[in-house]
């Protein structure tokens, strides 16, 4: 866009501005089937004012099939999301004149923005991609305070003269007869507004608004945001983690029993409780939104984007069969909306099923765990989760740990659930692990695998609050031997981020805590003892986003409940070449020759008695099997 563009739209006002970003936006962002599925999407179901056509409340709600606040009129529904998303999407509707023409009402322009900033196609809009989604999200949610602005009737007649005139000129900006509430900063610049909305036209990198904007920048710090607002939003979120691409809502909003709710509200309050609400007035800052969601949960409102895609499908359009009667069309459309599958679990069948993992962890793990390839969540990437050990199936053993743990070479999931055992609090809490690379035993040797080639591990606690220690990427090789992810010995139980003494024939010396994070369990599996030491970064794990300078070591004893290992198996549709796509396959393999192995020694009894030929058929079994070395040598 040239110096005669910009002298074109230099007396243009924010709403001519809006809807200009809006049609470069539909273009830019959208491939021309994805904008006719969306415009008869929108426009065969607006309601009309004034001459103006825009969606309500009720349509948003029922076109996305989010829950609205009732199961019927007499059974109050506590996923009450669907005022939260509206207040959402009329923030962002207004983009990126949010200080003076939010809430907007949802047009069509205003509607086009909405879809580009929640499914993810921002990249030609955001210049700095997730760290703006993030500022505009917050503003989204915050109760922007209005403490300045007059009595709601005050400038309403102003108002609507103005827009009046703005309607004549443009009649696609947004027309008269429909009240909006009045911009919370009155003494704005609009000159100013004007000549950076004019900069975002050049490189559609509307996003710059705020950046120059330090009126809007010091609203947004100034808010907070309700607790109240943000669980809904976090229940919503919690249910349809799972939700793929046009896949129907009612899947996971349709069988919400009584017990399935109080655990997402318990789910949704852990998380919660990660953005310290009570040093903030009971709300949520911006700044510890922005630095929980970025460092702890990257892939909270992931969720989203499925969510607002079916925005861009229209069944009335689908290509792919004849025409028929409105009549004929109408009652398909209905049928298939009625149709609810049950949704695809992520576990894997196996010898166990979870005492700990049910759809509301896993959807809270979800929201920050990555796949074993890519930065994408773990529904998305198509992961699956094998059960590999279990407590609870396989008893409290290390010697049955190791015979199932130590076979899997693939990454895998670490997850325990106990009790404190000191003190009055009786809560249930649960801590995980990540671990990328296969465990470690005393005997493994040190692996030369680039630690750039894996994801980093993690440290984690799911409740009774939400904490993540992520992985240090800056440890050395010789560091990373000493102080390994995962390890374990019979004689000492299971270290997690501790660092590892030397190999020693005459005593057996215990791991040691190291550095931010580190967890142990003892040897029969009954107890873990799990330290945070916030102001160390010489280990495994560095501190929690949530951690201070002040906060002082701390350490945390537990009775265990429950304990299990799950393999990380990648979508074999894009891990193809990952040898750790076929890591069901290797453990299952060595499972049955341990198994043959096993049933050889029962079979294969050499007596005093027997004749020369008998012992050394057997013995050549035992060599061939491994079991035994050459002659001379375990000679039984």
């Amino acid at each position: 866009m040239g110096a005669g563009q910009s002298s074109e739209y230099s007396g243009a006002s924010p709403e001519q501005l809006s809807h200009v970003l809006a049609e470069r936006f539909a273009t830019k962002c959208f491939t021309p089937l994805e904008l006719t599925h969306f415009k008869d999407n929108f426009y065969s179901r607006t309601a009309e004012q004034g001459g103006m056509r825009y969606w309500n409340e009720k349509t948003l709600s029922d076109f996305l099939g989010v829950p609205d606040g009732s199961f019927s009129a007499s059974h109050e529904n506590p996923l009450d999301a669907g005022p939260v998303i509206f207040r959402m999407v009329s923030y962002l509707g207004a983009f990126p004149f949010q200080n003076t023409m939010a809430p907007s009402v949802l047009t069509f322009e205003a509607m086009v923005k909405v879809a580009v900033l929640l499914t993810e196609r921002y990249g030609k809009a955001l210049r700095r991609g997730r760290k703006d989604r993030i500022k505009l999200l917050f503003g989204s949610l915050a109760d922007v305070g209005r403490k300045d602005v007059g009595p709601p009737d005050a400038g309403k007649d102003e108002n609507r003269s103005s827009k009046e005139e703005i309607g004549a000129s443009n009649p696609q900006s947004h027309p008269p007869g429909l009240s909006i509430d009045e911009p919370a900063n009155d003494d704005y610049d609009e000159d100013e507004d004007d000549d950076l909305a004019l900069a975002a036209l050049e490189s559609l990198d509307a996003i710059e608004v705020f950046k120059h904007d330090h009126k809007v920048d010091r609203t947004v710090y100034e808010t907070r945001i309700s607790i109240d607002t943000f669980r809904r939003l976090l229940m919503l979120l919690l249910v349809i983690a799972p939700l793929k691409s046009l896949e129907s809502v009612k899947n996971y909003t349709s069988d919400l029993n009584k017990e399935l709710i109080e655990n997402i509200q318990k789910e949704a309050n852990h998380i919660i409780a990660a953005f310290s609400p009570e040093e903030n007035d009971g709300g949520i800052s911006y700044q510890a939104f922005a630095r929980t969601i970025s460092l702890s949960m990257p892939y909270l409102f992931d969720p989203l984007t499925p969510l607002f895609e079916h925005l861009l499908f229209s069944r009335n359009l689908n290509l792919s069969q004849k025409r028929h009667s409105d009549a004929t069309l109408e009652q398909e459309n209905a049928e298939k909306e009625e149709d609810i599958s049950p949704p695809t679990s992520i576990l894997l069948p196996g010898r166990f099923e979870s005492t700990i993992l049910n759809q509301t962890v896993i959807s809270h793990l979800s929201f920050f765990l990555p796949s074993v390839s890519s930065s994408m969540n773990l529904f998305r990437s198509g992961v699956r989760l094998h059960p590999v050990f279990s407590t609870a199936a396989h008893g409290s053993s290390l010697t049955s740990f190791s015979h199932h743990v130590m076979t899997w070479q693939s990454s895998s999931l670490l997850l325990l659930q106990g009790i404190p055992a000191e003190g009055s609090d009786q809560e249930l809490i649960t801590l995980g692990a990540y671990i990328p690379q296969p465990w470690k035993s005393p005997s493994s040797h040190s692996s030369s695998q680039s630690q750039a080639s894996t994801p980093l591990p993690c440290l984690f606690q799911l409740s009774t609050k939400h904490e993540v220690l992520p992985g240090n990427p800056s440890l050395s090789v010789e560091q990373r031997t000493n102080t390994p992810a995962a390890w374990f010995s019979t004689h000492s139980g299971i270290a997690i981020g501790c660092q590892i003494p030397p190999a020693s024939r005459t005593n057996h010396t215990h791991p040691k805590p190291h550095g931010a994070g580190s967890l142990l369990i003892d040897v029969n599996l009954e107890s873990a003892d799990f330290y945070t030491e916030p102001t160390r970064h010489d280990g495994v794990f560095l501190p929690a986003t949530s951690a201070c300078l002040n906060d002082r070591p701390k350490k945390i004893k537990l009775d265990i409940y429950s304990f299990e290992i799950w393999g990380v198996v990648p979508d074999p549709e894009q891990s193809s070449a990952d040898p750790s796509s076929d890591a069901v396959k290797m453990q299952r393999a060595k499972w049955e020759f341990e198994a043959m192995e096993a049933e050889r020694r029962r079979n294969i009894n050499i007596k005093a008695g027997a004749g020369d030929s008998a012992k050394e058929s057997a013995r050549w079994l035992l060599e061939t099997a491994g079991i035994i070395t050459d002659h001379g040598q375990h000679d039984r």
